[in-house]
């Protein structure tokens, strides 16, 4: 469609700023013709053809200069003037930020039976989210908040949109990259403390999870408020000295500088 483009009031103020006024025009013109005038004087009564023309050339140059100020579209280029960015933070990391406080003051009432945590450990191409190490072995977990109702489908988690919205459920394909960063995190404990063990994969969802707790044998999907007690439940597998060497190893990976796997490999 088409619309008519009418100036604006800003607009028409650069468009005043650009173009000079009849009166400092007409100043700069004499400027450039009195300089010819005194050569033409200097010539009329001294007879020097040089002084002529050195007026000539003065005056040219001031008419040029003159036209090259006056003319649109030139003159220093000015510099861009930065616009602060305004962009909010994305309202899925703030879920994710919020669901792993949550995880952190929920696991942390297991400290008095021998859990150790670690949160936001740093892996050479990824950031785990929490490591628990106690009596129940190597955990890895994964905390999320989705906003709708998560159900599983064929072994996968699925997030169904709550009712009143239109949008199809969507497939979330958590359990492959959680048994990856499993399978990454047990390669790394065992080339910093020689030790080869079983890490388990945990997605903790604190959203709707009707299901409660799926566990596939390499993989569990819990909802957040019965991991404290999973977790207490889960079978020996480290005695304390065993624990804490592997924490050992564990906490030399959340500590910033030169990331440890570049030297153990």
């Amino acid at each position: 469609m088409r619309r008519d483009v009418q100036p604006t009031q800003s607009d028409a103020r650069r468009g005043a700023r650009g173009r000079p006024s009849r009166a400092t025009l007409l100043a700069d013109l004499c400027a450039a013709a009195w300089v010819i005038a005194i050569g033409g004087l200097v010539l009329l009564f001294d007879g020097q053809e040089l002084s002529w023309l050195a007026g000539l050339v003065a005056g040219a140059a001031a008419a040029t200069w003159v036209a090259v100020r006056r003319s649109p579209g030139t003159g220093w280029p000015r510099p861009a003037v930065p616009v602060p960015s305004q962009r909010q933070p994305d309202a899925a990391a703030r879920q994710t930020d919020a669901a792993a406080r949550q995880t952190a003051a929920t696991i942390g009432v297991l400290e008095h039976s021998g859990w150790r945590f670690l949160h936001d450990v740093t892996g050479l191409n990824t950031t785990y989210d929490h490591v628990a190490i106690g009596p129940g072995g190597v955990i890895l977990m994964q905390s999320m908040d989705p906003d709708g109702v998560v159900a599983m489908q064929s072994g996968e988690p699925v997030l169904e949109c709550r009712s009143g919205t239109d949008a199809p459920p969507r497939l979330e394909r958590l359990r492959p990259r959680a048994l990856a960063d499993a399978a990454a995190f047990r390669d790394a404990v065992q080339r910093l403390s020689g030790r080869r063990l079983w890490v388990q994969a945990v997605v903790v969802f604190w959203s709707e999870f009707p299901a409660g707790c799926v566990a596939d044998g390499r993989c569990v999907f819990i909802h957040g408020p019965r991991l404290a007690e999973w977790m207490a439940r889960r079978p020996h597998q480290l005695d304390p000295r065993d624990a804490d060497a592997v924490y050992a190893a564990v906490n030399s990976l959340a500590q910033p500088g030169e990331h440890p796997l570049q030297l153990a490999v």
